[in-house]
């Protein structure tokens, strides 16, 4: 609770100094935590490679924009059967690769993926292809457009702390203990009654509606919606996100998060090619920091400390 407080006063704070770019940047952060918390539950908690992510987020981009387009639904609503649609199709995609392990289920993932991206550019006449699909109409409250960062802020932040707290009293249950199981060694999970293949299926379809519900947002958010956010790119990026938090960690995926946005700013001039850097500093943070970037420094100061220590005395 004392975290949750301090993170609601620091937005609160970074509301009142009046930059549009900083609480643009908050906004993009609370965008992307929601895709990589749910990474966080599946991966870092649950121990299964998932390297297709961004497909969810787009599919809940795209399917919330599309909702409100051909249904005329009010576009509160177009976002949340998105979500629950895609949450359903991350279900049958769990369904189908869980068969799998190790790099033939991350192989799995990837392809989906791609499978996604690529149906994003082809479908033309449905998703507007390379062109884009434009004239998304913004989320409202009260009768006012929600268009500003200012305004969006609290929605996507009220959104991300509400994922956050279920995920963390999520992994804090009985049923965050299986999962942690799991992710040690499964036929031991299975041996004390736990059903494996279902909290997997349900694991990864919670997981794709909170990626989902991104998704939908940023595509309300922006206003109009292209392919390319959606690429195997992004899939690494998450997966980078987690990593750098710990992977086991909601909070630490929330400062992955916040440093993977950040880092991305400085990465810019790099344009497509900032794919290079984001894979090399992840093989960086697996090697160097497997307990998360925070956790590492935490040992390397630790280390320094030692000598001196020794030294005085």
């Amino acid at each position: 609770m004392v975290r949750l407080g301090v993170l609601v006063a620091a937005l609160a704070g970074s509301s009142l100094l009046g930059s549009s770019y900083l609480a643009n940047l908050l906004v993009v952060i609370g965008l992307h935590a929601l895709p990589a918390i749910g990474l966080a539950l599946l991966m870092g908690y649950t121990g299964q490679i998932s390297l297709g992510h961004a497909a969810f987020y787009g599919l809940g981009a795209y399917g919330a924009a599309l909702i409100g387009r051909h249904l005329g639904l009010d576009p509160w609503l177009g976002v949340l059967i998105a979500a629950a649609i895609v949450a359903v199709i991350a279900r049958f995609i769990g369904a189908l690769v869980f068969r799998l392990r190790g790099h033939h289920l991350a192989m799995a993932t990837l392809a989906f993926g791609i499978i996604v991206h690529i149906g994003l550019v082809e479908l033309r006449d449905l998703t507007g292809g390379p062109n884009g699909l434009t004239g998304i109409a913004p989320l409202g409250f009260l009768g006012r457009k929600l268009t500003s960062d200012f305004s969006f802020l609290p929605v996507v932040w009220g959104a991300c702390i509400v994922t956050m707290v279920l995920a963390q009293n999520l992994v804090s249950s009985p049923l965050g203990l299986s999962m942690r199981a799991i992710a040690e060694s499964e036929r031991i999970a299975a041996s004390v009654g736990n059903n494996v293949d279902a909290i997997k299926r349900d694991i990864m379809m919670l997981s794709g509606f909170m990626a989902a519900l991104g998704g939908g947002l940023y595509a309300h958010y922006i206003g109009y919606l292209s392919p390319g956010p959606f690429d195997v790119g992004f899939s690494i990026r998450l997966l980078l996100m987690v990593a750098v938090g710990g992977f086991a960690s909601i909070w630490g995926t929330l400062f992955g998060v916040a440093f993977i946005t950040l880092t991305g700013e400085a990465l810019k001039p790099l344009g497509s090619y900032d794919v290079i850097a984001y894979g090399a500093l992840l093989i960086a943070v697996v090697i160097l920091c497997p307990r998360g970037l925070l956790a590492g420094a935490g040992d390397l100061l630790a280390r320094m400390r030692t000598p001196l220590v020794r030294s005085t005395r």
